[in-house]
């Protein structure tokens, strides 16, 4: 028998299938008449075993695996895609990959879907029919290229985690986080969670692999409003409790979303949670808590209507004032440079001929490789397209169809 076994893959036997959990949030089936084909089988502790030639059960198993990566699904119940080396490049998109906004700052994308349901997301799960997960070694290897270039315009980088969802649904995080902590140059890693899914070991975990701040996106004091904000029991007592332990053991931020007229009071109570956390951790130099003002998007969730940055900001300065606290935050903050170093292969309005690689986020939207950069595009065709391209900020690309 030629066991069969993979890092990220679970087999189980279900009935008249085999379930395949890959990366612990996504699976795919296998119909057992299709292993009968490759020979004698079997389920042995999550692992398969088939009989036979260990060359040609091997290349026949991986030819089947190949075919059935195409029919990932995560446990949100939705159609996904696995992105691996070779498929598409890691820029371009916002989706997934990398985001480089010409600072200092590398910012990395894992995986998208999350276990909240927020009424405020920008990236509105209902709307979005697939979602996205990364091989590790991909992205670490890409943000390696990149922090090569920013070194000769940056001392110091940081490698942000974050994504359209909630990165700790990202099995292999730690191994992600401990292969950016060996990018030369890297002297912060952070990362963007909602909290949730942390416990004092997960957070044990990640700093001893290498994050040095968390930002949590608490949004509520009680579990009532949080609840209600998250769409989901929230349970408000246990992301405080888990803060109050990250604050032992590496820097934390707090990041509320201010919706006027649903956590206006919370806010308050958030900023004065800030400093207690602050009394923890007294060393911490950068900012404990940075409020961010509630911003409608094209395919986001509109709870609140959105206001304007000047009255935003003098809600912001009456608050200053009565907690003696800076609260209106800059790039200087969290010592952000500028260092652009990555050129755009295309501007708007040029004209290129892409490949089309994968389905999108939405319906009718593909995801096409062009000049070493990810292109959305609009249309119904699977394979070369003409296109015209009609956004490039920060080499994220989409384009139109001609």
């Amino acid at each position: 028998m030629v066991k069969l076994h993979y890092e990220d893959i679970q087999f189980k036997d279900e009935k008249d299938k085999v379930r395949a959990i890959f990366l612990q949030n996504f699976y795919f089936e296998i119909k057992k008449q299709e292993l009968d084909k490759l020979g004698k089988w079997k389920i042995v502790k999550g692992n398969l075993e088939i009989e036979g030639s260990e060359n040609i059960v091997k290349r026949n198993f991986n030819f089947l695996l190949e075919q059935k990566l195409k029919e990932l699904r995560s446990f949100q119940g939705k159609e996904a895609v696995y992105i691996y080396e070779g498929l598409i490049p890691l820029i371009g998109s916002l989706y997934f990959g990398i985001v480089d906004r010409n600072t200092n700052i590398i910012e990395i994308r894992p995986i998208t879907g999350c276990n909240l349901n927020c009424i405020f997301c920008s990236v509105d799960l209902c709307k979005r029919e697939r979602d996205f997960v990364v091989q590790a070694d991909f992205l670490s290897s890409q943000a390696e290229k990149l922090a090569k270039l920013k070194r000769k315009k940056a001392k110091e980088l940081e490698i942000h985690i974050n994504a359209q969802g909630e990165p700790l649904l990202y099995s292999p995080l730690a191994e992600l986080i401990k292969k950016a902590k060996k990018i030369k140059n890297v002297k912060q890693i952070s990362i963007d969670t909602n909290g949730t899914l942390l416990n004092e070991s997960k957070v044990d975990e990640l700093v001893k692999a290498g994050i040095t701040r968390f930002n949590i996106s608490l949004n509520a004091f009680s579990s009532e409003t949080a609840s209600k904000i998250a769409n989901v029991i929230y349970n408000t007592e246990n992301v405080k409790k888990i803060c109050k332990y990250i604050a032992k053991k590496c820097d934390i931020l707090l990041a509320p979303v201010w919706m006027q007229g649903i956590n206006d009071k919370d806010i308050e109570q958030i900023i004065e949670f800030s400093q207690e956390l602050k009394k923890i951790r007294p060393e911490q130099t950068v900012p404990f808590i940075g409020v961010q003002n509630f911003l409608e998007y094209e395919h986001g969730k509109m709870p609140a209507k959105s206001i304007e940055f000047e009255e935003f900001y003098e809600k912001l300065g009456k608050l200053e004032k009565k907690y003696s606290l800076k609260l209106h935050l800059t790039r200087e903050d969290f010592g952000i440079q500028i260092a652009k170093v990555l050129k755009k292969p295309m501007e708007n309005d040029d004209y290129a001929q892409a490949l089309v690689v994968c389905k999108g986020k939405f319906k009718g939207e593909k995801l096409c490789s062009c000049k070493d950069r990810i292109v959305s595009v609009r249309t119904m065709k699977k394979d070369k397209i003409n296109v015209k391209i009609t956004r490039s900020k920060y080499n994220v690309f989409y384009g139109r169809e001609i």
